[in-house]
């Protein structure tokens, strides 16, 4: 890369792992693939990695996770934690070379436009830019979300990829051989730092708020609002047929195909990478007790890709069949009466305080304690009566406890 290897500091494969997931809990699996003839794809258990990287990591054509997953499938909705924000820049198809994006961006961009990445990477043809995340729980997703469509906003005329911009991405691990352009891929600046989200929101995306999904506004609402809502819903429909397959021990006969076509079609809502939920999609079929041939899946599914059909959760439940105990399960796809149910507890639970006593128990409570407070300074029935404008009755009933 000639002027940009003076700012290149060298990084083995297994200082990359560290680097990335060094925050993910025990039980996180982290996906290790290559595409040397053709795609494979392996999980491991971060500890595995740091002790036998060098064996795990192939030297050609290597890619890793970004983010880690609570189980042996690379997708969004097995997200354990976020690790990383990521972009993909696509150099070769823009007029610049990489010393000018990186130029540009270091005057420009970095500490000013975005943050100042934790990592700038040359993948052969193009470049990384990575920040390192503080840990982050899977719950964080929406925010997640609507940062890296900021991200990418902000550098499309760098060539940002937007179809890279999804929680289950694998970037190439630097120390490994990019077949394409066959050069190393290097790690051109590193450095120690991890960020909050929160900090990040704060900095650069001041309208991104949660709270202003339900704030009314004069005239048009920013897009960036639908960011917490769509992305949400589309990431807990994915994760409720997931869990309504668990619940039949992947039985569905006969919702098969309407599994997989929502699936494909909330993936590509979510993703917007039509190739990966089509990837996915085939992925869950494997996992049927009576899976469909290949074939059967693409044509079952393939109107996923034209547009977003909307389902009300009515239809949903009529479609895929699903009970009242079911229901219980799932995060979404609910009837009324279940929302109703879940309301009702809601409401039942924030009457109540800290100890779980509601305001007429918690009153109660005191009472009692300012009773035996009189009573230990040696108060009179009748005087703690008195003190206290109750009567008597009263007082003998707490006088003992």
């Amino acid at each position: 890369m000639g002027a940009l290897q003076a700012d290149y500091i060298p990084i083995e494969k297994v200082t990359h792992v560290q680097a990335l997931h060094n925050k993910v809990d025990a039980k996180c699996w982290v996906t290790v693939a290559d595409k040397e003839k053709e795609y494979k794809q392996r999980h491991h258990k971060y500890k595995e990695l740091i002790e036998d990287g060098e064996q795990i990591i192939n030297n050609i054509n290597a890619y890793i996770s970004m983010n880690a997953f609570y189980s042996t499938y690379r997708r969004a909705e097995y997200l354990r934690q976020l690790n990383t924000l990521y972009i993909d820049l696509d150099v070769y198809n823009t007029p610049y070379n990489k010393e000018q994006v990186l130029m540009q961006l270091r005057e420009e961009y970095f500490n000013i436009k975005i943050p100042q990445p934790s990592m700038i990477v040359d993948s052969g043809r193009g470049l990384y830019l990575i920040w390192t995340l503080k840990k982050t729980p899977s719950q964080a997703l929406p925010l997640w979300n609507g940062i890296e469509s900021f991200l990418y906003n902000q550098l499309k005329e760098f060539g940002a990829d937007r179809k890279a911009l999804d929680c289950t991405r694998v970037l190439r691990v630097p120390g490994t051989l990019n077949t394409k352009s066959n050069t190393i891929v290097e790690v051109l600046d590193r450095f120690n730092f991890d960020y909050e989200l929160r900090d990040i929101q704060r900095d650069y995306l001041p309208l991104l708020e949660p709270k202003e999904i339900t704030k009314k506004r004069k005239g048009r609402k920013p897009k960036v609002i639908s960011l917490f809502t769509t992305h949400s819903l589309h990431y807990a429909r994915m994760q409720d047929l997931i869990k309504l397959c668990e619940l039949r021990d992947w039985d569905v006969k006969g919702s098969r195909e309407n599994i997989l076509f929502l699936y494909r079609m909330f993936s590509i809502c979510f993703t917007e990478d039509k190739e990966k939920a089509l990837e996915d999609a085939l992925e869950i079929n494997s996992q049927f007790l009576q899976p469909l041939n290949e074939r059967e899946v693409i044509r079952a599914t393939k109107s996923a890709e034209k547009k977003e059909y909307k389902y009300k959760n009515e239809t949903l439940i009529e479609l895929l069949d699903i009970s009242l105990e079911e229901q219980k399960h799932l995060r979404t796809i609910i009837s009324k009466a279940e929302a109703n149910e879940r309301e009702k507890v809601k409401k039942k639970i924030s009457r109540r305080n800290e100890n779980g006593l509601t305001q007429r128990e918690n009153d109660k409570q005191k009472r009692i304690e300012s009773i035996q407070n009189l009573k230990n300074q040696g108060l009179s029935q009748a005087k703690v009566a008195e003190e206290f404008k109750i009567g008597i009755a009263t007082v003998k009933r707490y006088w003992n406890i």
